[in-house]
C-alpha cells in the first residue's frame, strides 16, 4: 500500500490566478527598482567624489609633445618616445618610454630598478598593440596617437616577459620582449 499523497495548494489542473502572478511581478519589479536606485546612487557618489573621467579635455601628461594624452604617431621624434627607455628625472622619479611598432617593442629589454616606483608610458607607432607583463597585473593597449601610462613598483629582481596580446599582423607572435628588474648598486 502506498503512502497518501500530500494535498497540493491548488486543485489539479488549476492554473495560477491573476493575483498570484501579480504578486510575483510586483516582487521582481521591486528588485529592479532597488537595483536601479543603487546604480543611480553609486554613479552620483562617483561623480561627486571626483572619480569620474575628465570630460573637459584638460589635464593629461607632462610629456613634451603630448597633449591630453595624445600625440602625433608620425612625429615621435618630437617627443621622449624618440629615444625609448628608462630615465631618472631630476626629482629622483623614474619614467620609462616604450614604443610598440611592426612586431617589436622599443627598447627590446627595459631595465628597471627593484623597489622603485616607475611610471611607464606606452604608445604605438603604427597599429593597435597590447602591452602585457607576465606575472603582474600590467595589461594595457598601445593605440597609435595615444599614450597609456601607469605607475608600478617591481618588488623582486628577475626577468619578466612582455607580450603583445592584441593581434597586430602576421608577425604578432614575434612581439616578445622583457623587463629586467635589477638591484641597483649604491
Amino acid at each position: 500500500m502506498s503512502a497518501p499523497r500530500p494535498a497540493s495548494p491548488r486543485p489539479e489542473g488549476q492554473r495560477l490566478d491573476h493575483h498570484t502572478l501579480e504578486r510575483y511581478e510586483n516582487i521582481w519589479f521591486g528588485i529592479a527598482v532597488v537595483m536601479a536606485l543603487f546604480l543611480f546612487v553609486t554613479v552620483l557618489a562617483s561623480f561627486f567624489s571626483g572619480t569620474y573621467p575628465s570630460l573637459t579635455g584638460e589635464g593629461g601628461h607632462h610629456i613634451t609633445g603630448v597633449k591630453n594624452g595624445r600625440l602625433n604617431p608620425k612625429n615621435l621624434a618630437a617627443t621622449p618616445f624618440a629615444t625609448p627607455g628608462l630615465r631618472q628625472n631630476a626629482d629622483g622619479t623614474y619614467e620609462a618610454f616604450v614604443v610598440a611598432k611592426a612586431f617589436q617593442f622599443e627598447p627590446a629589454v627595459l631595465k628597471v630598478p627593484v623597489g622603485k616606483p616607475i611610471t611607464i608610458h606606452v604608445t604605438s607607432a603604427d597599429v593597435l598593440h597590447g602591452y602585457f607583463i607576465e606575472g603582474t597585473n600590467i595589461n594595457t593597449t598601445a593605440i597609435p596617437g595615444q599614450v597609456s601610462s601607469f605607475t608600478t613598483t617591481f618588488r623582486r629582481p628577475g626577468t619578466l616577459n612582455v607580450i603583445c596580446n592584441e593581434y597586430c599582423g602576421t608577425g604578432h607572435h614575434n612581439m616578445i620582449n622583457a623587463v629586467k628588474v635589477e638591484v641597483q648598486e649604491p
